[in-house]
């Protein structure tokens, strides 16, 4: 049976985990020569490092109860406002990311009841509510509370989210249907790449909006005034990088300088424009990535007045 088949009929078993389907999509995607794709793959199915970001489907909320003492009084398992949590203790632990592998998050929902729930560490967060709930009233314990529900969302949403992969992948490129496990196949051409990279970026993040592709030797023209966060993303979207793309990037130039009068990008900028290089964002966003390189470079050098 070819790969790709194998995998859909591993999804469509609704009573099977989703972590061991994609260690098969894991070999896919390297045979598939898709960097985005393999780099997916191996944090849904390892896990997601502290320095990586977490999507939107892996963020859930946390419920917090506690236990508060005074001489004459304890009160117990009060509801811990989340408002408060976010102002002394924090956004992050209000919104939990859940970094789990899909094997642990398979292995969490077959162990749980139909209503199981988890929890995390709350000492830290003691300290940082101590005084803040109740004037006069120690904190003396907190738990936490989160629903089975949210690890069970992750893993029909990524069985989902590779279900539709494989489908499209099957009709877009059909030399992917051809890869069989210990047999030789048809060669994977640039333009097949380019699709499965296309492909991966709509499926697993999203559309984005496409302009005319430009040729390489296009001319950059931009108008940037110095400082100027506005003109940096209209300039940066006007070339076609999407506007969430653009605000990040005007955020990370307004928080470092440039390496030197010749080299507009700061370490943080230098490592953006290298992770959307590598995930080959500028080639989805229609622009190439020489191009792409071109455009944002030219557009921090205005905005650092270095020209």
């Amino acid at each position: 049976m070819a790969l790709l088949h194998d995998i859909q009929s591993a999804l469509l078993d609704e009573k099977g985990g989703v972590g061991s389907t994609l260690l098969r999509l894991r070999f896919l995607a390297s045979k598939l020569g898709s960097d985005i794709l393999e780099e997916w793959v191996k944090h849904e199915a390892d896990g997601y490092p502290t320095d990586a970001e977490v999507p939107d489907y892996r963020m859930t909320g946390v419920v917090y109860t506690g236990t508060f003492v005074d001489r004459a009084r304890q009160l117990n398992n009060v509801p811990i406002p989340q408002h408060l949590v976010r102002t002394y203790g924090g956004d992050h632990w209000a919104d939990f990311e859940i970094r789990d592998s899909l094997s642990v998050i398979d292995s969490m929902v077959a162990r749980s009841e139909n209503r199981g729930r988890y929890g995390i560490d709350c000492g830290d967060l003691i300290l940082l509510l101590q005084g803040k709930i109740y004037v006069g009233m120690s904190c003396i314990a907190i738990n936490s509370s989160i629903d089975i529900g949210s690890f069970v969302r992750v893993q029909q949403i990524v069985r989902s989210k590779v279900l539709d992969l494989t489908l499209e992948l099957e009709k877009n490129v059909p030399a992917a249907a051809e890869i069989v496990v210990g047999q030789s196949a048809e060669a994977i051409t640039p333009e097949d790449k380019a699709q499965v990279t296309h492909l991966t970026q709509q499926v697993f993040y999203g559309d984005v909006t496409n302009i005319s592709s430009t040729g390489s030797s296009a001319q950059i023209t931009l108008n940037v005034a110095k400082g100027s966060r506005d003109d940096l993303i209209s300039a940066l979207t006007g070339k076609g990088i999407p506007k969430k793309e653009a605000e990040e990037l005007a955020a990370i130039a307004a928080a470092e300088q440039p390496e030197g009068v010749d080299e507009p990008f700061g370490k943080k900028g230098a490592k953006w424009l290298a992770d959307k290089a590598k995930k080959g964002a500028m080639e989805i966003w229609g622009i190439g990535k020489e191009v792409g390189t071109q455009v944002v470079k030219e557009a921090l050098m205005q905005y650092y007045g270095l020209k």
